[in-house]
């Protein structure tokens, strides 16, 4: 049989050209390997004499838990044999983790994609989209093929559809430099974007109240500050398993030092177990419990008056008739633009005031000016807060007033600190909202610009950045138009403004993980008429692809690394040239480049272009990359917010007068403003709907096993981590008969998925969860995606993953058989893992 006419099914991709993994001798030969000394009185290492010596690769993980950290990569004979954490440039930053050290299965896994693929129900004359999916055959093609189709492809649909026919996808799965971002930019057409779709709420909200903040966290004090922090409340996330190698070590030692440590979190997690005070909260409900804390220090006296007074907007004073802050020319001529009327206790009169300014102005009380009542803008926030008493808030959050209480006053009278949160807080459809109340709450304490600060879970290390120049902004370049992931998902079912029709993936598993109500996806994608994925490993999206195209793993390739959440720059050596004929993506990126006549922007090779991105850079050589692996480039101040902020009137905004107004499901047709902070909720309301009929919220929480659906396909892990289950209470699982072990159905409306069953007291009753990661094949029947709402708020524009409620069942008598025993013992379930 020659190459053209090798055809292969989804299961004949998985399995040919397996690569066995390199076994361990037993006992016996590792303790025969030492010899005490030849004739030298040298120790004899025979290990050494006899297969020689390992070459040391310094190189870099890359997947988006955003540790990116340096590794070493022990290679001989042209095999890695080994992985070990790499001692980085600044050295306090040596970390790695279980996925890190296990890439040996992930280089040589029998589950890599291994050459260039066409369905083979597919022609560009006639696509038949119905026909991808599981029962999907493909057929071996070469690359020159394969890139000619991609790029007649691309070349067909610009001109019987315009640019926006044209859609590019990619993900976080890999951090490397690809050329990925340059040929849209000289092609055209539209691509998706992080800057709305997921975990983006909290950022946002916080960024609404102080000005500051990127896309998803906010800044905050670099790590090795934290140490000086008197009091961390980590908010609803589970840094000790899903971010051990960058976050937890610093929290740790603040603890040595004396802070206390609280934990809020409705499932007891490694986090929780290192706590002072863990509050098991009721999902949903992380707004509450920001009012309530404000409600003890408002009542107890206990807010920072002089911080509140020159670096916030509480002192501004807001007519009570309409809420907008009273206008500075109504009170001198000609005011400064970010300047804001207060009142001054000791004249008795108004006075406009700047950023950064203090002095004794009222954060009380009421007068008339011309005609005019007005108060200060902390007033409404004291209002507001005065609703949320925390012996309510307790009920309502499933928590203790003590422990509300002993939080609050731990925050607000032991000295710097902050709160920690993470973008699980903003999985619920107004997650926004809970980063506006957060940010408020530290503006209250006075914690922006001190020592011992904490306002994110994990800081940016600006000087991380590489000095790319304009290479993602080339010369002749005609642009692309970008949407949030939500917005995606409208075009391709309803094609308004824009129809795409070709898709281009990388570096992505988005439908294996990422996005969620996943038929809807399907069944969208079915208006393309040409889908190309590159990636490493053949995942449930590569399975939805009409062309694939096998990419190279990190490991294989040349690189340098922008690390960002510590100060190193980071090189990546190639440790042996690409298996079977998977390329690096910056070949694939440039072979495309070739032939819609874009060449002469990608040189012949990579290393041209990391070249001009050190010859950029005062801070790097290649003699020191190549060296040690990696650079110190830190060039972040320990301490955040120690300038004006970048509202519009330099203060944080603890009153916001020109607030959105927010809509949505549970919400009244008019919206709700948020001047102040507003408990707003969706499915996880005490009132929703269809409480009754689905009374379980459904969390997807982070695992240790993974970088979202990436190292699903390690033998190693998947010993460990054998196959999904649903966490659960007893109490919920006893009262549907269903004992530890079961297999269940967890179901809404929208979809459902069968899962094994797993007894967890640490979870609160009312609430279930499946680790996110796996894909449909790791499940009996259905995905953990299924029954989740793709549906976004007007405001937050974000996917609310957690925003999900489903009931819980026994599954059919035909699913209680353990398919991973019996089929595979180590789990492994026929599945791979790749993109992100």
């Amino acid at each position: 049989m020659t190459d053209d006419d090798f055809t292969a099914s989804r299961r004949d991709v998985l399995k040919s050209g397996a690569v066995a993994a390199v076994g361990l001798g037993g006992a016996d030969s590792v303790l025969s390997t030492l010899q005490p000394a030849d004739d030298s009185g040298e120790a004899v290492n025979q290990v050494t004499s006899f297969l020689g010596e390992d070459q040391v690769v310094k190189t870099a993980c890359s997947p988006n838990c955003r540790g990116k950290c340096p590794l070493d990569v022990y290679v001989r004979d042209g095999q890695v044999k080994k992985v070990e954490q790499q001692v980085p440039a600044a050295t306090d930053f040596k970390r790695g983790c279980t996925l890190g050290i296990s890439h040996l299965q992930r280089v040589y896994n029998a589950k890599r994609l291994k050459y260039p693929m066409k369905r083979a129900s597919w022609s560009p004359d006639n696509p038949q989209p119905g026909k991808r999916g599981e029962d999907a055959s493909f057929k071996r093609i070469s690359w020159d093929e394969a890139l000619d189709l991609v790029a007649e492809q691309i070349q067909t649909t610009k001109d019987e559809h315009g640019p926006e026919g044209i859609f590019w996808h990619s993900g976080s799965g890999d951090g490397g430099t690809t050329g990925f971002g340059r040929l849209k930019q000289l092609v055209g057409g539209i691509q998706d974007s992080f800057v709305f779709g997921i975990d983006t709420n909290v950022g946002q909200g916080f960024n609404r109240v102080t000005g500051e903040g990127g896309v998803f966290m906010p800044p905050t004090n670099t790590a090795e500050d934290w140490v000086n922090a008197r009091t961390i409340i980590i908010w609803g996330s589970d840094i000790f398993a899903s971010q051990f190698q960058m976050d937890a070590e610093w929290v740790l030692e603040a603890k040595r030092n004396g802070a206390k440590l609280v934990v809020v979190d409705p499932m007891y997690t490694n986090t929780a177990e290192k706590s002072d005070l863990w509050l098991p909260i009721r999902p949903g409900k992380d707004t509450h419990l920001a009012l309530s804390m404000m409600h003890y220090i408002f009542e107890n006296e206990v807010y920072d008056k002089s911080f509140l007074r020159q670096r916030t907007n509480a002192p501004a004073l807001v007519s009570t008739e309409d809420g907008t802050l009273l206008d500075p020319a109504r009170v001198v001529d000609d005011p400064a633009d970010d300047a804001v009327v207060v009142m001054n206790e000791e004249t008795g009169e108004p006075e406009v005031v700047g950023a950064e300014t203090g002095g004794p102005f009222a954060l009380t009380g009421e007068w008339s000016i011309d005609g005019t009542t007005v108060r200060p803008g902390l007033v409404a926030l004291r209002e507001q807060a005065a609703n949320y008493p925390p012996d309510k808030v307790a009920d309502i959050a499933g928590l203790t007033t003590e422990d509300i209480e002993t939080a609050a006053d731990w925050l607000a009278t032991r000295g710097a600190g902050g709160i920690m949160p993470s973008y699980g807080v903003g999985r619920y459809l107004y997650g926004h909202v809970f980063g506006q109340a957060y940010a408020t709450l530290l503006a209250l304490t006075g914690d922006y610009g001190r020592h011992g600060n904490i306002h994110a879970q994990h800081p940016s290390y600006n000087g991380s950045y590489l000095q790319t120049g304009d290479w993602g902004s080339p010369d002749d370049a005609v642009g692309v138009e970008t949407y949030g992931y939500q917005r995606v998902l409208d075009l391709l079912e309803d094609g308004g403004p824009a129809q795409p029709r070709f898709l281009y993936g990388m570096n992505s598993n988005m439908l294996g993980n990422q996005f969620p109500d996943r038929d809807r996806w399907l069944n969208a994608m079915e208006n393309l008429d040409t889908i190309v994925w590159a990636d490493m490993y053949h995942t449930p999206t590569t399975q939805q692809a009409d062309i694939i195209l096998p990419a190279a793993h990190w490991f294989e390739t040349e690189d340098l690394l922008t690390t960002y959440t510590h100060p190193n720059l980071s090189y990546r050596q190639q440790a042996h040239e690409p298996l079977w004929e998977a390329r690096d993506d910056y070949y694939i990126i440039a072979g495309l480049a070739e032939r819609l006549g874009h060449g002469d922007k990608f040189p012949d090779d990579k290393h041209e272009v990391l070249d001009q991105f050190v010859q950029n850079d005062d801070r790097l050589s290649w003699e020191q990359l190549q060296e040690t692996g990696t650079v110190a480039t830190d060039e972040t101040p320990d301490v955040a917010y120690t300038d004006e902020f970048g509202t519009e009137s330099g203060r944080i905004t603890v009153y916001d007068d020109d607030a959105p107004t927010e809509k949505g499901p549970g919400l009244p047709d008019e919206g709700v403003s948020l001047e102040v902070p507003e408990p707003l909720e969706a499915r996880t309301a005490d009132d929703w709907e269809k409480r009754d009929e689905y009374p379980l919220v459904f969390m997807q929480k982070h695992s240790k096993w993974r970088i979202h659906s990436q190292w699903a396909n390690v033998p190693w892990l998947r010993e460990v981590n054998r196959e999904p289950q649903l966490d659960i209470h007893p109490k919920d699982a006893k009262r549907r008969g269903i004992s530890d072990g079961d297999y269940v159905r967890v179901h809404n409306d929208r979809g459902s998925v069968v899962v094994r069953a797993k007894y967890n007291k640490g979870i609160r009753p009312g609430l279930v969860n499946t680790d996110q990661g796996w894909w449909a094949e790791d499940f009996v029947e259905g995905h953990y995606q299924d029954p989740i709402s793709a549906e976004t708020a007007e405001v937050g524009r974000t996917f609310a993953f957690y925003d999900c409620r489903v009931e819980v069942e026994p599954a059919a008598d035909e699913y209680q058989s353990n398919q991973y025993t019996q089929d595979n013992p180590r789990g492994t379930a026929g599945s791979s893992a790749g993109g992100d």
